[in-house]
């Protein structure tokens, strides 16, 4: 059965039961119901301190997108990363979700993200304070003080303060993560509290290394099992070397750097909130952030695991020649700046007949932004507490053959309106536009010079290298429609579509080919029932989303032919380059919480969908001359499932509740050719709350409750092949989720 026709046979089923007992259901809501405040952003797998991505059916790339009083953390989600300046605590009134249906109009992307506004002062003192500690030795502490001043002043300060060892203790490291943050926030209210300003200031001090990698042996049937028995996020899988050695891309000189102060940022933040609402319910929104950040990331990917045999030129640090398995990194050097300052304005209104409620903003947002991204490759064992191995001798090799660079400004005007239209008691309306002026200007190294080719051992400095000068103005465009109709009370139909086209940003001039200056279109459908009464909140939609000339920079290897640089003829070439293609994705998504008695929630979510590739056709040089042509075209979207399954029941009774949650993502391709791939794996989430009084609560959750290994990645040797016998039990190193973890918190509160 085709998957278009297992999508039209459930959702008919579901559509044909429950039009059969809509006729009990109660009076609609307003808004609509899209199932977008249930997606738990805020619980990752990955990360106990980052939101989590949630794909609409593209790629998962960078960061979650995180908003803190009105604007965006970051003013793009590229190395002085929202996550580092940011955290989920008692320093915010508020924490919450972000649809795509706000995103396309706030940000001019299609996503899920999350936003939180920063507490501030109220009429009487205040006192929160939560303790967090795990069994691998992570200790957390969250406190924040407000109180009122007097004649409508207040004052709320907050720190937050990270030690997390990491469950794979590191030589290199005291601390995997450390993160110390300050924050002091002076407001007034006015006028019976329908006014309120406030002046935030927060610095920030972050370092992460991250090492969530280890080997394991790929079994060729989707499933993996353990290597040498290493303990996939127990063990150790990093040389004890606690100094990083590259080749500067500005100076062309060698430099050598403690791994903590590598993978250090410090932000300053200060953001400006106004609002007033008048007696008419018409309200005014200002929101203004200046940042001030800087920010060094070394992160040590890994790539393939190969075979050294004798004369291949691997040795251990004392001479003695090493036989074995090599894992082989890339090291990417961040240097890393962000000098922003973000402005918006907002007014929101209803007609006097209630009908409409709508809103209209205007936002200036100047960025000056730089990286600096030095790199190299380097090798040690592949094994737990592995040495580190040299290559002919040397420590790194293949110095900045991939190296980014940019020193810009980028420009943003952009205003929007939108209006919410409650037709009659049945049918709802909604609509928005997004009109945005994009600048971008700035300095980088691009092949507009031939000079400025990468190559090993390529820096600013050299001699034929000529900085380029570029500047380009662009119009992106956003809008959505959406509407709900109700057939009885409780039950209905709704539909939304949304697009949003964007064009090359100041980060994508970093590389050596100059960015495409076509535009990015994004399209988004998702249309389907709703019903809602008492015990029930549901929706089923089918989804539909599209997006042309994507940009990736995937890393592909190539076995040399002959000789080229350091590297010999038989050994493997890591090759980085930018390609465009375009994506299409069909799927269908039920989301559900059923309440049928109280204190007992459950709420379930299903998505089956078909991730393909379009237009997708490379043809990479390799440094041995040999060029290679690929069509992958229709193949399914490596890294994501075509089924994911949400289940998250909690009880609360007394003062007690319990929880649980899993989800459930099926197999991933590993490659673009969908000649390997991994089976399915859950992700497990449970606690036990326990309110001892008004003023103390308690706290244990614990991850990864099945303790599944998680393992995720790719075959870098692989992406191109498809002959899937070459890879039968086969070595290879990747990434994975967080292995079983206790956590417990105890939370104060006056």
């Amino acid at each position: 059965m085709t998957f278009q026709r297992i999508l039209t046979t459930i959702l008919l089923g579901i559509t044909t039961s429950i039009s059969t007992i809509a006729q009990d259901a109660v009076t609609d809501t307003t808004k609509s119901t899209s199932g977008d405040s249930n997606r738990n952003v805020l619980m990752n797998a990955s990360s106990a301190s980052q939101p989590r991505q949630i794909s609409l059916g593209l790629p998962i790339s960078g960061y979650a997108y995180i908003y803190e009083d009105g604007l965006p953390v970051s003013y793009y989600n590229y190395q002085v990363y929202p996550y580092k300046s940011w955290h989920n605590g008692v320093s915010h009134e508020s924490v919450r979700t972000m649809s795509p249906q706000d995103m396309v109009l706030k940000y001019g992307v299609i996503s899920y993200s999350v936003d939180s506004d920063s507490k501030l002062a109220g009429d009487k003192l205040e006192g929160k304070l939560n303790y967090s500690l795990n069994h691998f030795g992570r200790q957390t502490v969250d406190a924040n003080l407000s109180t009122p001043l007097g004649k409508g002043w207040g004052l709320s300060v907050s720190t937050y303060q990270n030690f997390d060892r990491g469950s794979n203790h590191l030589d290199i490291t005291s601390l995997q993560e450390s993160a110390h943050f300050y924050k002091a926030a002076f407001s007034k209210s006015w006028n019976e509290g329908r006014g309120k300003t406030g002046l935030i200031y927060q610095y920030s001090q972050f370092r992460e290394i991250i090492e969530n990698y280890g080997p394991f042996i790929f079994v060729g049937d989707g499933s993996v099992k353990e290597y040498d028995g290493f303990k996939l996020g127990l063990d150790q899988y990093r040389p004890a070397n606690k100094m990083i050695k590259f080749l500067d891309i500005e100076t062309g000189k060698m430099v050598e750097k403690d791994n903590d102060d590598a993978n250090t940022s410090k932000i300053h933040h200060v953001n400006y909130v106004l609002n007033y609402q008048w007696d008419s319910g018409l309200k005014l929104s200002v929101h203004s952030k200046f940042k001030h950040g800087q920010s060094y990331r070394s992160n040590g990917s890994v790539m393939g695991v190969s075979d050294a045999l004798a004369g291949s030129g691997y040795t251990y640090e004392n001479g003695t020649e090493y036989l074995g398995k090599v894992q082989t990194r890339r090291m990417l050097h961040f240097d890393g700046f962000e000098h922003s300052w973000m402005t918006n304005a907002a007014l929101t209104g209803r007609s006097k007949n209630l009908r409409h409620n709508w809103r209209a903003e205007v936002d200036y947002w100047l960025n000056h932004a730089g990286v600096s991204t030095s790199m190299y490759l380097f090798a040690h064992e592949a094994k737990k507490d592995p040495k580190l191995l040299l290559l002919n001798g040397n420590e790194g090799y293949s110095y900045n053959s991939y190296a980014e660079f940019y020193n810009g400004h980028e420009h943003k005007l952009f205003g929007l309106v939108s209006d919410e239209w409650n037709v009659s008691s049945r049918l709802w309306l909604f609509g928005g536009l997004r009109l945005e002026y994009l600048n971008v200007r700035g300095l980088a190294a691009n092949d507009m010079y031939e000079g400025n080719a990468r190559h090993v051992g390529f820096s600013l400095a050299d001699p034929g290298v000529v900085k380029n000068h570029f500047s380009n103005n662009h119009f992106n465009y956003a809008f959505i429609g959406s509407m709900r109709f109700a057939l009885l009370n409780g039950f209905g139909l709704q539909a939304e579509y949304s697009s949003a086209t964007t064009h090359s940003q100041l980060f994508h001039y970093g590389t050596y080919n100059y960015p495409t200056q076509k535009g990015m279109t994004t399209n988004y459908f998702r249309g389907g029932i709703y019903w809602k009464n008492k015990w029930i909140d549901l929706t089923s939609q089918l989804t539909h989303i599209t997006m042309s000339n994507s940009q990736e920079r995937p890393n592909f290897s190539h076995v040399l032919t002959q000789d080229a640089g350091d590297l010999k003829a038989g050994m493997s070439e890591s090759f980085t380059t930018p390609f465009f293609y375009d994506i299409s994705t069909l799927g269908w998504l039920t989301d559900a919480i059923i309440t049928p008695v109280k204190g007992f929630n459950l709420h379930l979510m299903f998505t089956i969908r078909d991730p393909k590739y379009k237009n997708y056709k490379i043809s990479p040089t390799f440094s041995d001359g040999v060029t290679e042509h690929y069509d992958f075209t229709d193949k399914t979207i490596t890294a994501l499932s075509k089924m994911e399954l949400e289940i998250e029941p909690s009880y609360r009774f007394s003062n007690w509740r319990v929880w649980l949650s899993a989800r459930y993502f099926s197999k991933q391709y590993i490659n673009k050719t969908n000649s390997l791939y991994f089976n399915g794996r859950w992700e497990t989430f449970g606690g036990v709350d326990f309110k001892l009084n008004s003023h103390v609560s308690f706290a244990t959750s614990f991850v990864n409750i099945l303790n599944q290994k998680g393992a995720s990645g790719t075959i870098a040797s692989a992406d191109l092949i498809t002959d899937p016998s070459l890879y039968k039990n086969y070595v290879m190193a990747g990434t994975f989720i967080r292995p079983f973890t206790f956590e417990f918190t105890t939370k104060l509160s006056f």
